[in-house]
């Protein structure tokens, strides 16, 4: 269609007579019938006016709407729209759309799954590492490792480790750790180290070591092989010595 046959499309769904819309425009209604009539073609300096007058953008004019909308280009270096530095941990997330979800009952289903060693993993949902982590871990749910891991575990739920875990930890449940603990811990439920532990400990559940135990201050039940600690805050039982 052309831009005459477009102006007299919209003229008339406008209920405008030539004069009319010449008189809108500050032209004559001969002008307006020589565009429609493809005689002639607007001044360019009138085309924004049409369109202001029709509601329509100047590609409408040209029927061009829709065929000079390019598609944006992805480039996958440039992802400013997360809000993370660009650094070098590795994060897993689940995505509506562009919208990054939190973790709920639809997150819960993902684990974000690294087979071999990481530096550094983060993740909404939850973490299974087949190797070490040398960086920490942080999920929204449980943390699953089975190799050592080193930096800290902070998780909204679990935590299990099959090897080390060093720099502590923070969970909303119960850690389980196959070898030493060392560093702060924090845990809604129990904590199980198959090791030593050393740091102060503040646990909603029994505090169960097969190692030796060395802490500044412990909050929770402690059940271990020897305990040395200035204050703790709940019951000791000690499977050997003293």
């Amino acid at each position: 269609m052309s831009i005459g046959e477009t102006i007299a499309k919209l003229r008339k769904e406008k209920g405008l007579t030539q004069g009319e819309l010449g008189g809108r425009l500050g032209v004559s209604n001969q002008a307006v019938s020589k565009w429609e009539s493809g005689m002639t073609a607007p001044d360019i300096m009138l085309l924004p006016i049409l369109a202001d007058e029709f509601g329509c953008s100047i590609d409408r004019l040209f029927s061009r709407e829709g065929k000079c909308e390019a598609k944006p280009e992805i480039h996958y270096d440039h992802c400013a729209r997360f809000p993370w530095p660009d650094d070098t941990t590795i994060r897993g997330v689940v995505c509506e759309g562009r919208k990054i979800l939190k973790c709920d009952a639809l997150v819960d289903r993902f684990t974000f799954e690294i087979i071999g060693d990481a530096k550094n993993v983060q993740s909404e949902c939850n973490i299974e590492v087949d190797g070490n982590v040398s960086g920490g871990c942080k999920a929204e749910g449980d943390i699953h490792a089975n190799g050592n891991v080193s930096g800290g575990c902070t998780a909204g739920r679990d935590i299990v480790i099959a090897g080390h875990l060093s720099g502590g930890c923070n969970c909303g449940s119960s850690v389980t750790v196959g070898g030493s603990l060392s560093g702060a811990c924090t845990a809604g439920g129990e904590i199980t180290c198959g090791g030593n532990l050393s740091g102060d400990i503040l646990c909603g559940g029994d505090v169960v070591v097969r190692g030796d135990v060395e802490s500044e201050k412990i909050k929770g039940n402690v059940i271990c092989s020897s305990l040395k600690c200035e204050k703790v805050e709940g019951d000791v039982i000690l499977t050997k010595g003293s």
